[in-house]
């Protein structure tokens, strides 16, 4: 038996497709029942064998705070993909962020230990990797630094990450991934779906930013390769292309029907916007749109390589058109 944490979100509901599309049975742990139906609108999308799919999946209710939770739906099970995570770029949710992410992956871990499972992968993030200092490409060879301009979740992720890692140390075997950011179908107010409602709202401006990404469905294929494979207590960066910010909404613009953005907004407006958001959110009691994190994230320029993965296991990324265009295709079939 597998398990997969996280199995409403968009990595772990793919991961739940690519699985049950093997034939395996699959144990999935899930908090809000109501998103299991939109796990089921996935499958539909993917597939009119949705419903012999989803009949390969034993759904059970667990959070990652609860040990006991975890140990017992651990019973019987072999393997575990762990992509259950809380993604937040808003202070106030600071402290619940690296309770859910580094805690619970604690949790996770000592229940895997004591059940006896045989082996795990962690789904992480580029967040939690480090800066090339010359400004080059990172692999995995560059490591987390602590400074004044690391997100929470950052932090958070780098925290999970040292607790799968003390765990590997006392007898599991692991794999960790570390996505850039993931592309595919999901709520337009998750994840990046985010992204694309923003796009679809009207994005005018565009920054000056460069990062990887890289689509759902391969982060779904290479965790199941690793997982099916002999590597053990490494590291993998998945990253299909690297682009910059003004060409990704392009590019999501064009496939949504939009008009792209078309005025770039340097780092001196961003650093201000941040601060005047936040000034109006809180006198209005809402959360912030934007956040110092976030508008920092917009202005820096990062490359990633997964040539490790790539030539280890002869992968080839999907095209990051390919990946808008699947999304785009969901949300425009969400709202018929």
């Amino acid at each position: 038996m597998v398990l997969v944490t996280g199995g409403t979100g968009l990595v772990g509901s793919h991961i739940l497709l690519h699985l049950t599309q093997k034939g395996q049975r699959v144990r999935a742990i899930y908090r809000q029942a109501e998103r299991i139906a939109e796990v089921e609108r996935l499958f539909r999308f993917y597939t009119p064998e949705a419903a012999e799919l989803l009949g390969r999946i034993e759904w059970v209710e667990a959070d990652l705070s609860d040990y006991f939770a975890l140990e017992e739906a651990l019973q019987g099970v072999r393997q575990v993909y762990h992509a259950a995570a809380k993604v937040s770029f808003n202070p106030g949710e600071s402290d619940r962020m690296l309770k859910v992410n580094s805690e619970g992956t604690a949790n996770l871990m000592n229940a895997c230990l004591h059940c006896g499972v045989e082996k795990v992968c962690y789904v992480s993030s580029i967040a939690s990797l480090g800066k090339a200092l010359d400004g080059g490409v990172i692999d995995e060879q560059v490591e987390w630094q602590a400074d004044d301009h690391r997100s929470a979740y950052s932090y958070s992720k780098f925290r999970a990450e040292m607790e799968v890692w003390r765990a590997s140390k006392e007898g599991i075997p692991v794999v960790i991934v570390n996505p850039s950011v993931i592309i595919g179908p999901v709520n337009w107010l998750r994840s990046s779906g985010r992204l694309f409602y923003s796009v679809r709202k009207g994005l005018p401006v565009y920054t000056g930013g460069v990062t990887g990404f890289v689509d759902v469905r391969d982060v779904a294929a290479a965790v199941v390769l690793l997982m099916e494979s002999q590597s053990v207590n490494e590291r993998f960066i998945l990253n299909g292309e690297n682009l910059s910010y003004r060409d990704f909404f392009t590019m999501v613009a064009q496939a949504l029907g939009r008009r792209p953005p078309f005025l770039k907004v340097g780092r001196l407006m961003t650093e201000l916007g941040w601060r005047v958001n936040l000034l109006f959110c809180y006198l209005a009691g809402k959360a912030p749109a934007i956040t110092k994190d976030t508008a920092r994230t917009a202005e820096t320029v990062s490359r990633y390589s997964a040539d490790k993965f790539s030539r280890q296991f002869n992968y080839r990324f999907t095209p990051l058109k390919e990946a808008i265009e699947n999304t785009a295709r969901w949300f425009k079939a969400e709202e018929q």
